[in-house]
């Protein structure tokens, strides 16, 4: 494919988007060989090793990503039948690239856990051939991802995962604007309210499901000064946490600066957390302009807080 080029970014998104549909159609085939090669040689292990976790974590990934990759690149059209759109596009290449980290953070955990319980130096080969065919694929999907024409010349666009952190907080901007979207039934059927926490959570679970392939409810914080914390969910592809609050009148704002607070330090504890997301919901505006501000910015042990009002404060 022959693009214009304007230092050194693709002009366009569809450009772009399209070459790089191609380029990671000639980069899936220049490893296809490698892959029917770990196809094999994971059929080779005897019984006694298939009960092993790290033998049932490359028994899931290996065969998973090498149906994903061509699957992902069953239509090089746009549009297509596979991609509507640049912008659709772009967005499965995200939610793709955060489905192989899974798959990086999943074997990079086995490793750390062979090599602690049978006080080796490695772990079996078998597993640092899937981290080959994971490390691969990341890596083209990277390559393209660094490529896109919104990248050049801005650089929280050159980081995937600032991009990530960006979209979640646009999210919760408009949570405000889902609720409201659930009020009236099209059908007459039961509405969903929104009244409390846990609703919130019910909702706003269901709106990151939708763009994160990944979404842990509930996930257990480890215990820092005695006491163990507990978020709503939680990203590991991106390291990051999301917490929820609901205000229902003005008082809450002490109670959720003080949990927020408390929240900070916790996370900030956690070596497998850089981020933290709040998406605080006001529907009856009883919070401060300034609860989002003064709550955001970098902490200690987290590099990004984004603490969101929804609906937002003007």
């Amino acid at each position: 494919m022959n693009c214009r080029k304007s230092k050194g970014s693709l002009v366009n998104k569809m450009e772009w988007a399209q070459w790089a549909l191609e380029y990671l159609a000639k980069a899936r085939s220049a490893t296809h060989e490698d892959f029917n090669a770990a196809m094999q040689e994971l059929k080779g292990y005897d019984h006694i090793v298939r009960q092993q976790s790290w033998y049932s974590s490359c028994k899931n990934i290996i065969p998973t990503l090498y149906h994903r990759s061509m699957e992902f690149l069953a239509d090089l059209n746009i549009p297509g039948s596979e991609f509507s759109s640049p912008d659709a596009f772009d967005t499965e290449l995200r939610d793709y690239r955060a489905f192989v980290q899974g798959m990086t953070d999943e074997l990079l955990s086995e490793v750390e856990k062979y090599k602690r319980v049978h006080n080796l130096g490695e772990a079996p080969s078998l597993v640092y051939v899937a981290m080959r065919q994971v490390n691969n694929v990341a890596g083209a999907l990277d390559y393209v991802r660094s490529k896109a024409p919104e990248a050049a010349g801005s650089a929280a666009a050159t980081d995937p995962v600032q991009v990530d952190i960006d979209l979640i907080a646009g999210l919760a901007r408009r949570f405000h604007e889902a609720v409201l979207s659930l009020i009236k039934h099209p059908h007459a059927g039961a509405p969903l309210k929104i009244a409390d926490e846990w609703d919130c959570q019910y909702l706003f679970r269901a709106i990151l499901a939708a763009n994160f392939p990944q979404v842990r409810d509930e996930e257990w914080n480890p215990s820092v000064a005695g006491s163990a914390a507990r978020c709503e969910f939680f990203l590991k592809p991106l390291a990051t946490m999301i917490e929820l609050k609901y205000a229902r009148k003005a008082s809450d704002a002490k109670k959720i600066k003080a949990e927020l607070a408390t929240d900070f330090v916790d996370y900030g504890g956690n070596v497998l957390v850089k981020r933290m997301v709040g998406l605080v919901y006001d529907p009856g505006y009883v919070l401060p302009a300034t609860l989002a501000t003064d709550l955001s910015g970098p902490r200690q042990g987290l590099e990004r807080v984004e603490v969101v009002v929804s609906p937002p404060r003007i």
